[in-house]
Formats: structure tokens, C-alpha cells, sequence
């Protein structure tokens, strides 16, 4: 649009320029046409050979007259006027100093106006002047003729360039739109699925396309070394936390002392949150590295919900089925799994008596799992910072509670992977909990 626009600007500029040209080159020429006519006449008068009518000659010329200092007519051409000027007596002065003028054609009996041009004959010290009239009638056709022609055929070139910008910008910026796709698919796929797609043309697109995906092989080669890092530290650390759990627990039936099993109470919560924090670490390494849907499957959403509660018996609150309909969805049944456990696990530790477990049929084809509970709840300006990792909330939902803080973000990317979405909401009191997903019949 800009380059259309300046170009209009530009050619319609042009366009004057060139009426403006062309008239003042048919302007000049006119002129010069009429000075010689004037030459040949004044000629004539110097050599007093002037004959009255006096021929006017040819090149659109309509009329001569010869005058005298007091600007009355001494010869003039047949059909003109023969005994009035044509000028006004203040114009001669112009006239005689080589200054042509334009006026009416009412005083040249024509109905177009007319060009004058003066040209000196003095015989003898007796000031003589011939006058010269053209009509203008074919540097005015011409000049319309001209910009009729440049009205149609301006804004034909405008939109043949318009169409013409529009092809090259495109067939340039094609392979931009293709890097642009690329990267969509990169962030879709991960770093070590794909890479930028490299134009044919090696050009400056090309040049920085190769380097992107030099850049991208320097953070995927990165983001490995990271995943295999955290991978291997949390397998490594599960054996000796596996092990100081035992130590502890025998500790805890052995010993007499009452503060020595405090204290091993206390070591045992922490060992069951580092256990919870390593196993953690371990899916979210596994979800960096082969996605989070790694099978797809129907699933019965109902009767993953009664498997899971049957291991909630002997919790400190009550958890309990909701509402329970036979619905299936399509995905990852440990995914979903751990979702759902997580989910629940969140409910048991902040809810004050109760957890509600509840799977269901959602508007526009879609099925959900539901979790509440009647702990503090969250703010709502805060339900979207809970799913960052690591997050935890200044409220009763704090570390010495035994989270982790990578519950809820787990639980997000495994929904999002099967394309769903979780959403938080107030139960009064508490927080409810929603998991949409989509439908199979």
C-alpha cells in the first residue's frame, strides 16, 4: 500500500509535469511559428513593400496587424480587424520589449483565445509594429488530449503496479511465511523434532535461516544436556532415598525414646516430599523429552475415577465420587492417570473434610473430570501463576504443607498435550476443579 501510494503521488506528479512540458514545448513552437510569420512581415515594412491586405501566412496564424507608435492600425490581414488593435495600449509596450501575451479571442474575432507576438519593424526612426495572432485552439486539444489520456491510463499503470508489488513482496516474503510456519511447527513438535525450513535462494532469508536452526541445534544440544541431567540425578537420588526411608522407619519402630520418633516422624515427611519432588522431576524430564501423550487410547473416564479413589480410603478427609457417567475419551491412560492424581492429591492435603471426584458429559462434545474440595481455595488472580513451576501461594497451600509445586504444571502440559484444558473455579468454599477433554463416542 505504501509503495502504491507513493508511486500514485509520484506519477500524478509526473502527469503535470508532463502537461506542463508538453504545453510550454507547443507554446514555444507556436511562438516561434509567429515571430517568423512577424519577421517576414516587418521585412516588408522596412523595404516598404507592405501591401494592405497583408497575407497572413501559414502555422495556425489568424490574423496580422502592423501598428504605429499610437497603437493604431496601419495594414492588417484580410478578415481581421483592420482599424482597431487587437492590443490595448498599454499592452504594446509589452509587445515591442519581446514579452508575447495571451487574450481573448473576442478581440481576434475567434472563439478560442489567442497568442500575440510582437515584432519590431521601425522604418526611419518611425516606430512600427507587427503584430502576430495564433489561435491556441491546437495547444489546448493537445494539452486535454494529453490528460484525458493520462487520466484513463494513470490508474491502469497504478493497479498494474499495485499487482505488480503485490507479486514481488509476496514471491519475497513467501519464504519469510515459511520460516514463520516452521517455527509454529518447531514450537508444536520441540526442538529435536524439526527445524526452520532452508529457501532454495541463497539469499539473506537463506542466510538467516541457516543460522537460526545453528542456533536452534546450540539449545536443543542444551536442553538435553539439561533433561539428561535432571533425569539422572532424580534416578540416582531414588535409591538412597528409598533406602534412608527404610533406615528411618525402622528407627521409628525400634526406638524407646519418644523425641528420637518425633524426629523420625519428622525425617519421614520430608523423605515422602523429596520422594514426591524427584518422581516429579522424573515426568517432567520424560515429558520434555517424548511429549507428554505418548499412547492414545479409549479411556473410560468413570472408571479411571473409581480406580483411583480406591486408594484414598484411609485419608485424613473424606474422598468421595461426585457425580460419575459413563464417558470415554481418547489419550494416554497414565497420563490421565497421573492428572487425576495428582488433582487429588492437591484436594487431600488443603481440604478441611471433604474431596468430591466426579466424571461427566461437557457442552459441545466434550467430557470432563472434576475435583473439589472445601479447603482455602485460590485467588482468582492467582489461578493462572499456579501452573508455573515451582509456584506455590503465600496462603495455607505452602511448601510445609508437602507440595512440590510442579503438581498442577504437570498436570496442564499432560491436558494440553490431549487437547483439553483445566480450569479453576470457586466452590464456596474451596476449589473446584475441571478437566476438559474432548468426547469419543
Amino acid at each position: 500500500m505504501v509503495t502504491t501510494a507513493l508511486f500514485t503521488v509520484t506519477l500524478a506528479v509526473a502527469g503535470l509535469a508532463l502537461i506542463f512540458t508538453v504545453g510550454k514545448s507547443l507554446l514555444n513552437t507556436l511562438d516561434s511559428s509567429a515571430e517568423r510569420t512577424g519577421g517576414e512581415v516587418a521585412a516588408l515594412v522596412k523595404e516598404n513593400k507592405l501591401p494592405n491586405p497583408v497575407l497572413a501566412g501559414s502555422g495556425g496564424v489568424s490574423l496580422v496587424q502592423v501598428v504605429d507608435a499610437d497603437n493604431r492600425v496601419v495594414a492588417a490581414s484580410p478578415g481581421g480587424y483592420s482599424a482597431v488593435s487587437i492590443l490595448h495600449p498599454g499592452e504594446l509596450a509589452r509587445i515591442r520589449d519581446g514579452r508575447p501575451l495571451t487574450i481573448s479571442g473576442d478581440r481576434a474575432s475567434t472563439g478560442a483565445p489567442v497568442r500575440v507576438v510582437g515584432v519590431r519593424a521601425d522604418v526611419r526612426g518611425v516606430q512600427r509594429t507587427v503584430l502576430v495572432a495564433t489561435d491556441l485552439d491546437r495547444v489546448l486539444d493537445s494539452s486535454r488530449l494529453l490528460a484525458h489520456i493520462l487520466l484513463i491510463a494513470g490508474p491502469i499503470v497504478v493497479l498494474m503496479m499495485a499487482a505488480l508489488t503485490w507479486w514481488i513482496v509476496g514471491r519475497t516474503l513467501r519464504p519469510v511465511a515459511a520460516l514463520q510456519r516452521g517455527a509454529e511447527e518447531l514450537s508444536a513438535a520441540g526442538l529435536s523434532r524439526s527445524r526452520l525450513p532452508i529457501p532454495a535462494a541463497e539469499d539473506e532469508i537463506s542466510s538467516l535461516a541457516t543460522t537460526l536452526n545453528a542456533m536452534l541445534d546450540r539449545l536443543d544440544r542444551a536442553n538435553t544436556k539439561q533433561r539428561r541431567f535432571v533425569g539422572d540425578a532424580a534416578h540416582e537420588l531414588r535409591s538412597p532415598i528409598a533406602s534412608l526411608r527404610v533406615q528411618l522407619e525402622v528407627a521409628e519402630r525400634t526406638s524407646h525414646s519418644a523425641d528420637v520418633g518425633e524426629l523420625t516422624r519428622e525425617a519421614l515427611i520430608d523423605v515422602d516430599r523429596l520422594s514426591r519432588l524427584i518422581d516429579d522431576l522424573l515426568a517432567l524430564a520424560r515429558s520434555d523429552e517424548r511429549g507428554a501423550l505418548t499412547s492414545r487410547a479409549p479411556i473410560r473416564l468413570d472408571e479411571l475415577v473409581t480406580d483411583i479413589l480406591s486408594a484414598y480410603q484411609d485419608q485424613p478427609v473424606s474422598v468421595q465420587p461426585a457425580e460419575l457417567t459413563r464417558v470415554i475419551a481418547i489419550g494416554d491412560r497414565n497420563g490421565l492417570q497421573r492428572v487425576l492424581v495428582n488433582l487429588v492429591d492437591n484436594a487431600v492435603r488443603y481440604a478441611h473434610s471433604s474431596v468430591r471426584v466426579g466424571a461427566g458429559t461437557a457442552e459441545h462434545d466434550w467430557v470432563y473430570l472434576s475435583v473439589t474440595d472445601d479447603g482455602p481455595g485460590i485467588p482468582a488472580d492467582k489461578r493462572e501463576q499456579v501452573f508455573d513451576r515451582f509456584y506455590r501461594l503465600d496462603t495455607a497451600r505452602s511448601r510445609e504443607a508437602g507440595g512440590t509445586g510442579l503438581g498442577l504444571s504437570i498436570a496442564r502440559e499432560i491436558v494440553a498435550a490431549h487437547g483439553g484444558q483445566i480450569q479453576l473455579a470457586d466452590n464456596h468454599p474451596g476449589l473446584a476443579v475441571r478437566v476438559l477433554l474432548p468426547g469419543h463416542s
